[in-house]
């Protein structure tokens, strides 16, 4: 006989779509942030080495500006050299500090572009991340990631 987890029959039990009461513990101010993506083609030579070396560059070069919450740098599984960067602010300035700064991303990144396709503001919206158990069931809801007003210098990638 196959062994339930708990977690997965309590949540078959009930409707997946329904909303929860629950919120998320995070605060609002944290909640919201603004996501600027720039979408980019690597040059050939550079492909690897960009994915690689942007997050630990982005991250050093922001480290201390006002707002800054972490990046995230996306590859494409069909093609290398197609690369997303994507930073995240906080703070009620975030929006002004996203676009302050947008200069200098791009100025970081030149080395390994070989042309940019996109670049684009986004409002984005935290959630929790699941915690994963040794048997691949998720878990309940954890703090996977600091609260962002928690830590001055909270990061998404390392």
């Amino acid at each position: 006989m196959e062994r339930q987890s708990p977690i997965r029959t309590q949540t078959m039990a009930k409707d997946r779509f329904a909303p929860t009461t629950k919120a998320a513990p995070c605060h609002a101010a944290a909640a919201t942030l603004t996501a600027l993506s720039i979408e980019f083609v690597a040059k050939p030579a550079e492909a690897r080495r960009a994915q690689l070396s942007i997050p630990e560059g982005v991250n050093n070069t922001m480290k201390g500006v006002s707002g800054y919450a972490g990046c995230l740098v996306m590859v494409s599984d069909q093609e290398a050299r197609l690369i997303t960067l994507i930073t995240f602010w906080i703070g009620e300035e975030r929006s002004r500090r996203c676009h302050e700064n947008q200069r200098w991303l791009c100025k970081l990144i030149a080395p390994y572009m070989e042309g940019c396709l996109r670049t684009r503001t986004f409002a984005a919206h935290r959630a929790e991340i699941l915690e994963m158990g040794g048997d691949g069931e998720t878990s309940d809801v954890h703090a996977a990631m600091p609260a962002y007003g928690a830590q001055p210098d909270a990061r998404f990638a390392a």
